[in-house]
């Protein structure tokens, strides 16, 4: 029955696939692996695409119709990957800024594209002052400045910055907060990430429960649900911590205070000037809108048991690995399991808008998969590397092939070198979480000033559910993607291996369908 309907529903969908996007650009990329591919467009509509490959940096610059200006292919010192950490655009170029580590002492390695030229510029090396005892947490940056995050012993956060008049080069500064301690030491660090406009809006990236905003010469680090010592773990609250770059100075403020037990219920994310926090339960879910400035709410929808949450836009959705070869996608109807599903995991919410007139919210929570090794599950299937043999009329390839676990030694599967060669969906013997994990969300179009549920077929449209809708479509499913924002649109980029094509596909509201010539 369940086929059924899926197959129902992507009948369905094709009509709407047909006009919801057209391809903007169309590109040769001869790549093998693109884990590291990093996309970046400007506000004229200028793109670079980058990849590390074979010891080379690759770039190639797109115009704002989407044709090839400039591609290179760099050889880069001593073919030493670079890690990049971050991005600028600034008024001539794109710049990608990178790490190194010697030792004990830290550069960093910016190299830069002109937006409107693809002139490829490398810039000297910065070296970093950094303290004995400090622990990188992470780089981030947005088009006026680009930044890199310490940690010290005593809870110091140490803020570097790249100055006005020169991208290449960093400031240092040093705030004490003064932080209650968390039971788990470094918790709120260990969950960081930093939330730019091109983030994907799913409840993958909106799940994570320390991130990053900036706001002019401000950053605000909002941390959600993190049990505190001295407090008891009855109840929980929304942590905000604001750095402020100009006069050195922190503040500290928290939201009202939520009942919570041993797991998380809810969560929070910063739009403008607006901080929605979402409290999911199995028998409640509770939305509200808070002032940022004055933390003082003015807005919020609250419903329970059994009743239907009427600010959906779309149905409520669910993605995970449910087998290997089985589809991995659900629609849940019944009203009855709604809150119960979608509390079966950390609550996630993110925000975001490509009109003056709404905003898109994505609801829900992210499930990570369970921990697997190659000590405990050794029936789990593992796919064989292809390998080459000798005969007599030549060089043969003998094509690898799904086996247990333990028809392989453990010797081949845990090591280092070997494990990389075995196709191994269920955990390589690392200990870490594997496969993409289960999520459950919604979404949901309110206005911008009322922040009432919006009716309007046209105005509902959602960007990132015709992403979805398309991605599933693709046969097989892109081993490489990016999305990121255009203007009031989103360009959703794939790689074709068989084609070895890197697309671009853009999306926006209101599409008329393409004209076939």
């Amino acid at each position: 029955m369940r086929k059924i309907f899926l197959s129902l529903l992507l009948m369905g969908a094709v009509a709407t696939v047909a006009n919801a996007q057209t391809e903007f650009a169309n590109i040769d990329l001869p790549m093998n692996r693109a884990e590291d591919l990093v996309t970046v467009a400007d506000e004229s509509g200028n793109v670079v695409i980058y990849f590390y490959q074979g010891g080379k940096l690759n770039f190639s610059l797109l115009s704002p119709d989407g044709k090839q200006i400039a591609q290179h292919e760099i050889p880069y010192r001593m073919s030493q990957e670079p890690q990049i950490l971050g991005t600028r655009v600034t008024d001539d170029e794109f710049i990608f800024y990178s790490r190194y580590t010697n030792g004990r002492r830290e550069y960093v390695r910016p190299f830069a594209v002109h937006r409107r030229t693809g002139a490829f510029r490398s810039m000297q090396d910065e070296q970093l002052q950094v303290a004995r005892n400090a622990n990188f947490l992470g780089g981030f940056g947005n088009k006026e400045h680009f930044y890199m995050l310490y940690t010290d012993k005593d809870n110091n956060l140490h803020l570097y910055r790249d100055t006005d008049e020169e991208a290449a080069r960093l400031e240092h500064r040093v705030f004490k907060p003064e932080l209650p301690r968390t039971r788990d030491r470094y918790a709120r660090e260990t969950d960081l990430i930093y939330v730019s406009d091109d983030i994907e809006q799913n409840v993958f990236t909106g799940h994570h429960r320390s991130k990053i905003y900036i706001r002019g010469e401000k950053i605000h680090m909002i941390f959600d649900g993190f049990d505190l010592k001295g407090k008891g773990n009855k109840e929980a609250t929304t942590e905000i911590l604001t750095l402020d770059w100009s006069t050195g100075e922190t503040n500290y403020r928290t939201l009202p205070a939520v009942k919570q037990g041993s797991e998380p219920t809810f969560n929070s994310f910063l739009h403008k000037d607006k901080l929605f926090r979402v409290q999911l339960e199995k028998d409640q879910f509770k939305l509200t809108a808070f002032d940022f400035n004055t933390l003082k709410p003015i807005k919020e929808y609250a419903y329970s048991g059994d009743e239907e949450i009427a600010i959906k836009s779309t149905p409520v959705q669910q993605r995970g690995a449910k087998s290997l070869f089985s589809s991995d996608k659900s629609v849940i109807e019944k009203t009855s399991k709604v809150m119960k599903n979608l509390a079966n995991g950390v609550p996630a919410i993110t925000v975001d808008a490509f009109s003056d007139s709404t905003l898109q919210l994505t609801i829900g929570s992210y499930k990570a998969p369970s921990e697997r090794n190659g000590r405990d599950d050794m029936g789990r299937m593992v796919r064989t590397p292809d390998r080459y043999i000798r005969t007599s009329r030549g060089l043969m390839m003998v094509p690898g092939r799904w086996t247990p676990a333990y028809n392989i030694p453990t010797y081949y599967l845990n090591s280092p070198f070997y494990s990389r060669y075995f196709y191994d969906p269920y955990g390589q013997g690392s200990g870490f979480n594997s496969g993409p994990g289960t999520s459950t969300y919604f979404r949901s179009v309110l206005s911008a000033d009322g922040l009432a549920k919006v009716e309007s077929k046209a105005e509902s449209e959602v960007l990132q559910e015709k992403i979805e809708n398309f991605e599933q479509d693709l046969k097989p499913e892109p081993e490489f993607k990016t999305v990121y924002r255009y203007g009031d649109k989103l360009h959703y980029g794939y790689y074709d291996r068989k084609a070895r094509t890197f697309r671009i596909m853009e999306f926006a509201h209101g599409q008329e369908p393409e004209k076939k010539e």
